[in-house]
């Protein structure tokens, strides 16, 4: 039996639709949702919304252009107030945009309204970082990593202020630093293992065992073999120089 290119396009439009039904009546909806057609519906804003927004990345886009697409993602606010992900993308839209106070608040709604959303916590922490509060960057971080331990983007986060910033944390969490340096090295593994491709992860990783009291060489020595064997820049040489070191410690 031949189907005509007409018939082709009506089957391959009923395929679709079966598809996305399969999808829509499958895929996990948080428990706040009010129903699957709704969490349907708000997702379809969201994309519409972001959309919308991709013109702004036009240099001469108009102030009044501006606001029009921001009001787009008011709109989606005020269509869907229980929605988290609508909370979240009017908050990125909102800090992307120079309104942080603005885009705080509304990450605050998207927590109060799931306590363990890792979006909304790790964004928050970006947010407290920004503007020096530390130990509480650090609080929503290390929530991030509980709410989605599967994000290395989370892990990646916590790592950075935990080494970076562990001086600020020292006291705020009555820890001393080798705990932080080795709470850090975790978070750095843990990126690192998550999404092995990532060279900014591999290196992370392998350089914290250079702050670290007592470092384990031979786990540093396979951290540094990994980093080259996905680096291909001209830092060749000064990691392979770092590689001897720590063998001749060995």
């Amino acid at each position: 039996m031949i189907i005509s290119n007409r018939g082709r396009s009506n089957l391959s439009k009923c395929k679709r639709a079966a598809a996305t039904l399969f999808i829509l009546l499958f895929m996990p909806v948080p428990a706040h949702a009010e129903s699957v057609a709704a969490w349907a519906k708000t997702r379809i804003e969201i994309k519409a919304a972001h959309k919308a927004a991709e013109a702004l990345a036009n240099p001469n886009v108009t102030v009044k252009e501006r606001l029009r697409v921001e009001q787009i993602y008011y709109q989606l606010v005020r269509n869907n107030p229980q929605s988290v992900p609508a909370q979240n993308a009017l908050a990125a839209f909102l800090w992307k945009n120079g309104k942080a106070e603005a885009a705080v608040e509304h990450w605050h709604t998207a927590q109060r309204l799931e306590p363990e959303n890792g979006e909304a916590a790790n964004s928050l922490g970006g947010a407290y970082l920004r503007i020096g509060r530390v130990p509480e960057a650090a609080r929503q971080f290390l929530l991030a990593v509980r709410s989605e331990r599967d994000n290395p983007d989370y892990h990646f986060d916590l790592g950075n202020v935990e080494f970076v910033l562990r001086g600020d944390l020292t006291a705020a969490w009555k820890i001393d630093s080798a705990e932080l340096l080795q709470r850090a090295l975790f978070q750095f593994r843990e990126a690192s293992r998550l999404a092995p491709m990532d060279l900014e992860y591999a290196r992370a990783y392998a350089e914290t065992f250079y702050g670290m009291p007592n470092p384990d060489w031979k786990e540093a020595q396979v951290a540094w073999q990994h980093y080259l064997e996905l680096s291909t820049d001209s830092l060749y040489s000064e990691v392979k120089e770092k590689l001897r070191k720590q063998a001749e410690a060995l």
